[in-house]
């Protein structure tokens, strides 16, 4: 059955979510742009068939309760507040995408309205990452760890938050045990309520992948970049100059782009929201867990 779904934004993100909602029932029903000479909000209405354009974000949301419809917010930063402040007195479902704010505290006025806010943290749909957590869950790591190379310290809110949502999607809420700190890195060591060790190094201006790696007994993951699993279970015997070389021997490789032409995750988070929307039982990240990611990320920082 097709659902509406309305959209508040006209960046370039906005056609990856049109994409996978499209593919998944959702009928855009209009949307909203902040800038009233926008070129991407006409080539999206365009492209996607999009009938009805807004320019006041509070019509959209009061058509959108009118008509039955779920709201995607993926505007600009600084509009999350007030459109979401808004969009929660109409009792209508919404996805809006990370990190929503950049200040632990302005979580704070919504986490009663969590069953109605999808928070978009879109990595923990990845295929790679759901393969993880199916493996965590029989078996308990030693440890994880993530390089993380990063403009500044204020991008660690913007983007590091990503890589923390994975964290939290495997072991939940974690300790910060040390930090040491200079003008060019951050290195943290975390810890889970098992006790399993998480280390987070920030490196600043570093020409590096995002990336991290999980180890078992007997068992190692590695995502590098994100998007690519890979998991060695052996080692290989390789003779090579009369030098007895040892090469890890891989299992498994998940190559996210390879499974469609969808944006990484999407088209899986949309198959959640999905749910949400229905009142069905799925994974995603609620307002609550959005803002233990930024406390985390402000750990991190301070």
């Amino acid at each position: 059955m097709e659902m509406k779904l309305s959209v508040f934004g006209s960046s370039e993100i906005i056609q990856h979510h049109i994409k996978a909602a499209k593919k998944n029932s959702f009928q855009i029903y209009g949307i909203f742009t902040s800038n009233p000479k926008s070129i991407n909000v006409k080539k999206l209405s365009k492209k996607f068939q999009i009938d009805k354009i807004y320019y006041s974000w509070k019509s959209l949301l009061d058509d959108s309760k009118k008509n039955g419809c779920s709201v995607l917010i993926a505007g600009r930063l600084k509009d999350n507040e007030k459109i979401l402040e808004y969009a929660i007195t109409k009792n209508i479902k919404i996805l809006i995408e990370k990190p929503i704010f950049t200040s632990s505290e302005k979580f704070d006025k919504f986490i009663n309205y969590k069953k109605n806010i999808f928070v978009g943290y879109n990595r923990i749909f990845y295929n790679g990452i759901s393969k993880l957590k199916k493996i965590i869950l029989k078996n308990r790591p030693y440890n994880m760890i993530l390089k993380c190379p990063e403009i500044n310290k204020q991008n660690i809110l913007l983007n590091t938050c990503h890589i923390i949502s994975i964290i939290y999607y495997f072991f939940g809420k974690i300790e910060l045990v040390k930090k040491i700190n200079n003008k060019n890195s951050i290195f943290c060591i975390f810890k889970t309520r098992e006790n399993i060790i998480i280390i987070i190094n920030i490196s600043f201006n570093s020409v590096d992948n995002f990336s991290f790696e999980l180890n078992f007994n007997n068992l190692r993951a590695k995502q590098e970049p994100i998007e690519r699993l890979t998991i060695y279970n052996k080692l290989k015997k390789i003779n090579y100059k009369n030098t007895t070389i040892y090469k890890p021997k891989n299992s498994l490789i998940i190559n996210e782009y390879s499974s469609n032409n969808l944006k990484p995750g999407f088209d899986n988070q949309y198959k959640s929201f999905k749910k949400f929307v229905r009142n069905k039982k799925t994974n995603f990240i609620n307002i609550s867990q959005a803002k233990s990611i930024i406390c985390i990320c402000e750990k991190i920082i301070n």
